[in-house]
């Protein structure tokens, strides 16, 4: 064989004189043949597995529940926040600079306790003036009762009444100078410094209960100072209530007087409806609500003004109920209907009437006697995600490819790549 022939590669010799095959000499391209060969037959058989292979059905979990009479309890949820029934937004109702701050946040005081006090020398002056005129007043009335016409002596008694007025308005005033604690709690917020020069044309006011804008029930109120605008909060941290709102849909079930249960911080509490709003105000979606006011009952440490409460009141019991579980019902051809089990297991869809809903109950006002059996189906959720269109072949019929070849695995219930899910 010369240099330029090539070897012969289907066979070679042994050293015993036999004869065997010699390993094939593939080159790359061959080997990216047979690769893509090999792909090409798996996802063939793949393909053919999503195809062809009988689908699972997916079926609801079914149990049976009886009609039965009983007394149910109807109620409605209120979400609020804490706040303490008895608090006083406090100001200086004379004007003057602040010469004194006895109190800070959070400190506790005694009714009749200073809390701040302002400037009184001009004050106490208009005392001493107010008292030198009345001294005065009451000198000219001894003049003039003695001799004088009935007119003078009508005249000088009634500026002995005027003088008499001024005093006691001057008094009220030096007596203002000083801001006092109106009662025995905690100092929730002080707006004021030393230096600060107060208007005088702001007023003190308290307020106990639960009083509300719009209220339908009266309470005792006379706060006239929003808690923002004063100068000193003053809040008794024994009584409290939840502030809330209700929907339009729960405002005619709503009466003061009904009982409720109170969860805040994980601790329940019993209370009563102080006062239903009858003034809405819109929601961030346009929704109306409507103030409702609930007393904690009792008195409580430990809570804090502001903290997240929710409430169930209590609006009606009803004895006699005949009721079934709400998930029993459903909807054929617009009518209200479920399926009742006879004692055999037969299943017979009924038409019901349905009244009142208790929680997870629902009245049926006609349609089932008390003892009936009705069927509850509990439908599976899928999770996943269905295809549509045609089947496109390698890589199209297949989600895309196998594996990182594109895009990974078919989907669970949608077919094989474009195969609608049956």
């Amino acid at each position: 064989m010369s240099s330029q022939e090539i070897p012969d590669p289907i066979e070679t010799t042994t050293s015993d004189g036999s004869h065997r095959p010699k390993r094939l000499l593939r080159s790359p391209r061959t080997w990216l043949a047979i690769g893509l060969a090999t792909a090409l037959l798996v996802g063939v058989g793949v393909g053919s597995f999503f195809l062809f292979s009988p689908r699972k059905t997916l079926t609801g979990r079914t149990t049976t529940a009886q009609a039965a009479l009983g007394t149910q309890t109807a109620s409605v949820a209120v979400d609020g926040t804490l706040s303490p029934r008895k608090q006083a937004n406090l100001n200086f109702s004379v004007s003057g600079e602040v010469t004194k701050v006895y109190v800070k946040a959070g400190q506790k005081v005694t009714k009749g306790q200073k809390l701040a006090k302002i400037d009184s020398s001009t004050l106490a002056d208009a005392v001493d003036l107010a008292e030198a005129n009345l001294a005065s007043a009451r000198a000219n009335y001894s003049d003039v009762s003695g001799s004088g016409t009935s007119a003078a002596i009508k005249a000088a008694a009634a500026q002995v009444d005027s003088a008499k007025a001024a005093l006691s308005n001057a008094e009220e005033n030096l007596k203002a100078a000083t801001l006092r604690a109106t009662f025995t709690g905690t100092v929730a917020s002080v707006d004021v410094a030393v230096g600060d020069q107060t208007s005088g044309t702001g007023s003190s006011g308290s307020s106990q209960g639960g009083s509300n804008a719009g209220s339908s029930t009266t309470t005792t109120t006379t706060t006239t100072t929003s808690s923002s605008s004063a100068q000193i909060v003053l809040i008794s941290t024994a009584t409290w209530k939840l502030e809330g709102t209700v929907g339009a849909a729960d405002l005619s079930a709503m009466k003061p007087g009904q009982a409720a249960t109170i969860t805040a911080d994980s601790t329940e509490f019993t209370g009563t409806v102080s006062s239903v709003g009858i003034v809405a105000t819109s929601t961030s979606d346009g929704a109306a609500t409507f103030p409702v006011v609930i007393n904690l009952s009792g008195t409580h440490t430990g809570l804090y003004s502001g903290t997240t409460a929710s409430a169930v009141v209590t609006t009606g019991t009803y004895d006699n109920v005949l009721t079934i579980p709400t998930a029993a019902i459903t909807t054929a051809n617009s009518l209200t209907v479920v399926t009742k089990v006879d004692s055999s297991g037969a299943t017979t869809v009924t038409e019901v009437e349905i009244g009142r809903v208790f929680g997870d109950a629902t009245e049926i006002t006609s349609g089932l006697s008390a003892g009936d059996t009705v069927q509850i189906t509990y439908r599976p959720t899928s999770t996943s995600t269905t295809s549509s269109g045609s089947g496109g072949g390698f890589g199209g019929g297949l989600g895309g490819g196998l594996g990182d070849a594109g895009g990974g695995a078919p989907p669970a219930a949608g077919g094989a790549g474009g195969v609608p899910g049956r």
